[in-house]
């Protein structure tokens, strides 16, 4: 390897004092060169995800006090969710996937699919006489809109699905009562099996935001956040889907794992899913639907009253009166408790949110600081690179060309003028020009017995401080 003397004793010192790599070793060097390089990328991406996350946080922080407030608009129009983006759940065959991937505004903003033949569409037909065929319960449903599903089971009730929940609500309107066969039947909403009630949703949870979120689950129907009357959030949802299985995964996956939606001041906070209870508030109990018997005729003997007082109705009348009472205050009493515990959690997590946030801003740091060391580090290997390089060009300024030329040529020697240029450079035989130190020159001849390292005395790296 020849280089210049002074080239070559920097280089030494560094590599002897710093890394321990043999300054023979081009290949090593290169190495250490392209692992720090390695390094600090790593660390350069590891400071970009730091600092995309404080700009979420910050973000977050202006929206939650009202600095930047965006508000969702009512969906219009009946579009095609079809021409949607990829991640449309019903395009992909599966949702988005749960990596805490932000939703976009074109993406929530999008109208939601109006999908026909769902659940809701679907009729229960009872009390309906053994004769009556499958054709003849088509041909009376058939003219308030198509029909994909008719399930007669021959025991006096039956099951249809019509196109639209508008086009049920018809048919059911026209058709309950009717009299088929001497024998009048009863029309109602069929029980949807794969519907879910979601609980402790956000206020900033929008409809569309709650079907995208559990489509990963499977095909959505309908997902709603219900609101009070005034349009207030309530913070419970429905979500139905298409096939059972899908909300079953939704409420395995949800019971064992926590599963957000979104990210709250105070920290967030886990949904809560279970299994949606049907209830008809709309056609109640009928009173063609009660059963006769003897005690329905007992339990009618006597109308709407008020009982006198000091009478045996009125004494226990005023007792169940207290117990209802009780009942209240208890339950006031628990809710009143609950909401104070979930303060207590509220403050709890907003603490140590602060502290998370802490955390993480002392990491930042030390990253950022831990990134400039390995920065400074890699431009001082590459200057060193640089200088070695530029030294092997061509002889140092002032010394003739055919002197350089001959010490490129000559054979290796034992004296470390000889060796570079062909010459002993002056005083390299003095000794006192080590400094008055009385040490012999150094011999860079080569490695000794062939280990890759020179191996030289401290006085080589004196000799080549003083000469620098």
């Amino acid at each position: 390897m020849h280089v210049y003397p002074k080239l070559l004793g920097i280089f030494c010192l560094y590599v002897f004092a710093v890394k321990k790599c043999p300054i023979d070793d081009p290949v090593g060097v290169e190495e250490m060169i392209a692992e720090t390089r390695g390094t600090i990328e790593t660390a350069t991406r590891v400071v970009a995800t730091l600092m995309a996350r404080v700009i979420i946080l910050k973000t977050y922080l202006n929206d939650t006090f009202g600095r930047t407030r965006r508000e969702s608009s009512p969906r219009q129009g009946s579009g095609s969710f079809g021409t949607a983006p990829t991640r449309n759940a019903q395009t992909s065959g599966r949702g988005r996937e749960m990596n805490g991937q932000a939703f976009t505004e074109s993406e929530l903003m999008s109208d939601l699919p109006k999908k026909k033949f769902t659940g809701r569409c679907r009729l229960f037909v009872g009390n309906l006489p053994n004769e009556v065929k499958e054709q003849e319960l088509k041909e009376m449903f058939s003219p308030h809109g198509d029909i994909a599903e008719c399930y007669l089971s021959g025991k006096g009730f039956a099951f249809l699905r019509l196109d639209t929940r508008a086009h049920a609500e018809s048919a059911k309107e026209a058709i309950d009562g009717r009299i088929i066969h001497g024998r009048p039947i009863r029309v109602r909403f069929a029980v949807h099996g794969a519907a879910l009630r979601v609980k402790e949703l956000s206020p900033t949870v929008s409809n569309e935001m709650l079907y995208h979120a559990f489509a990963h689950f499977g095909e959505v129907e309908r997902a709603v956040h219900i609101v009070d009357e005034k349009g207030r959030p309530t913070g419970e949802g429905i979500v139905e889907f298409e096939r059972k299985p899908s909300a079953n995964e939704a409420i395995s996956a949800i019971k064992d794992r926590v599963f957000l939606l979104t990210t709250l001041l105070r920290g967030p906070k886990p949904l809560v899913v279970e299994v949606l209870e049907p209830r008809d508030e709309d056609d109640g109990l009928a009173e063609r639907m009660i059963t006769r018997n003897a005690q329905l005729q007992k339990e009618r003997e006597l109308g709407p009253r008020f009982p006198q007082p000091n009478t045996f109705e009125f004494v226990y009348g005023m007792k169940w009166k207290e117990l209802y009472d009780n009942e209240r205050r208890r339950r006031e009493g628990l809710e009143s408790d609950l909401k104070e515990e979930r303060k207590r959690l509220e403050a709890d997590m907003e603490l140590a949110y602060q502290d998370y946030q802490a955390q993480m801003l002392r990491e930042e740091k030390l990253v950022v600081t831990d990134l400039q060391r390995r920065q400074q580090e890699l431009e001082r290997l590459e200057a060193a690179r640089r200088s070695r390089m530029s030294g092997m060009s061509g002889p140092p300024s002032g010394m003739p060309q055919n002197s350089f030329n001959s010490g490129m040529s000559a054979a290796p020697s034992s004296d470390f003028g000889a060796n570079m240029y062909g010459a002993p450079p002056p005083n390299v035989m003095n000794p006192m020009a080590f400094g008055g130190m009385g040490v012999p020159p150094p011999q860079m001849g080569g490695p000794p017995n062939g280990s890759g390292n020179y191996g030289a005395p401290p006085q080589v790296y004196i000799y080549l401080i003083n000469k620098i």
